[in-house]
């Protein structure tokens, strides 16, 4: 039963990233979907349910951007989940505009290329849910909505600057001996992956040594073989600053999914994070 269901999603997920999200075969939806089916993502404020909600996703996704392509470049399919990270890429040029939590924006010419993330609940029979995430900030830089240079610099000095200017929380992130000597990490502060476990001891110690008072939620997880994934949730007080955006004092609340991936001896050989960037900035912006 357990290898029917994988079997089964395996299936599933071919058909949905293949024909549905790539090649926007909407009869191909109610075949492969539940009629409960809901989707939803950090870049639309509509929560997408049953088959017509979600053919209305695809839909405006493709007209929105005529060429959009997600690559699957890590894909698991467990008994009762399909988890993949894909890297997306499209033009905006389509005469639909794209939905976003500010309104609609119409065709701004501009191509973009993020990391996405979707967690895909199915039983080898029939996709029940999809809680995706995709990288927030960077659609809306690629877009031209808002210019994030400043802090993605800030993200790749603090990639060395945790060893010459040491924060709060420098001494508290000891995980070098659990990652890989050619340990790799995503995150979508980050234009490019992160290449060391210095580096990442340097960054994550940048990152929490903006907040106070962290009360962390694990919402969904999964471990199973070489993975070890989970959803979470955090509230924190804002007390330093976050990559050059002052502290604010304010009590922040963030979302997101994060992705380990072991070798066969337990140590972890790479992580992907992908969080939604853009609400934990505005409520330190606004």
């Amino acid at each position: 039963m357990l290898n029917q269901g994988k079997k089964g999603n395996k299936k599933l997920s071919n058909l949905y990233y293949q024909k549905v999200m790539n090649g926007a075969k909407i009869d191909v939806i109610p075949q492969i979907m539940d009629e409960e089916f809901i989707f939803t993502i950090p870049t639309h404020p509509e929560v997408f349910k049953g088959t017509k909600g979600f053919e209305e996703e695809v839909t405006g996704l493709h007209g929105a951007f005529p060429d959009v392509h997600l690559d699957v470049h890590h894909k698991w399919c467990f008994d009762d989940l399909i988890l993949g990270l894909w890297t997306g890429t499209g033009t905006h040029i389509g005469d639909k505009p794209l939905s976003t939590p500010k309104g609609p924006l119409p065709a701004t010419g501009n191509a973009f290329v993020i990391e996405g993330v979707s967690w895909i609940r199915a039983d080898g029979t029939l996709l029940r849910e999809n809680l995706a995430n995709e990288d927030t900030l960077k659609i809306i830089h690629d877009l031209g909505v808002k210019d994030c240079t400043s802090i993605y610099n800030n993200a790749a000095a603090s990639l060395a600057s945790a060893q010459q200017f040491p924060t709060s929380a420098s001494r508290k992130i000891a995980t070098r001996d659990q990652l890989t000597y050619n340990f790799r990490f995503n995150h979508p502060l980050l234009l490019s992956e992160g290449e060391s476990p210095y580096q990442y001891e340097n960054f994550m110690a940048t990152y929490w040594n903006a907040f106070k008072n962290v009360e962390m939620k694990i919402t969904e997880s999964k471990r199973e073989g070489e993975v070890n994934a989970y959803r979470w949730t955090f509230e924190a007080d804002h007390v330093r600053p976050f990559f050059g955006i002052p502290a604010t004092q304010k009590r922040i609340r963030h979302q997101g999914v994060t992705v380990w991936i072991y070798n066969s001896q337990g140590s972890a050989k790479s992580v992907y994070f992908n969080e939604n960037l853009i609400v934990l900035l505005g409520q330190m912006e606004s």
